[in-house]
């Protein structure tokens, strides 16, 4: 492994989200209220972990790309 491939690993280890509570609760009621199909879960925790790979905080400002979906699929 190279040694850039271990920093990156060490600064956010894959599959890592770190949330700040507003947004925790936010996801939390559209979980609740709006999702229709598990795959939006899916689509959400994709979202998340794309936008954590810098291993930043996401707040509010990061919603609307977390609940976006993939819009290449097909509606059920």
């Amino acid at each position: 492994m190279k040694l850039i491939d271990l920093i990156l690993e060490a600064s956010n280890p894959e599959d890592k989200v770190t949330l700040d509570i507003p947004l925790f609760i936010r996801l939390l009621e559209y979980a609740r209220e709006d999702v229709q199909a598990d795959v939006d879960l899916h689509f959400m925790a994709d979202n998340a972990i794309k936008l954590s790979t810098e291993g930043e905080t996401l707040t509010m400002d990061h919603y609307d790309q977390i609940v976006k979906k993939d819009e290449t699929k097909p509606a059920n």
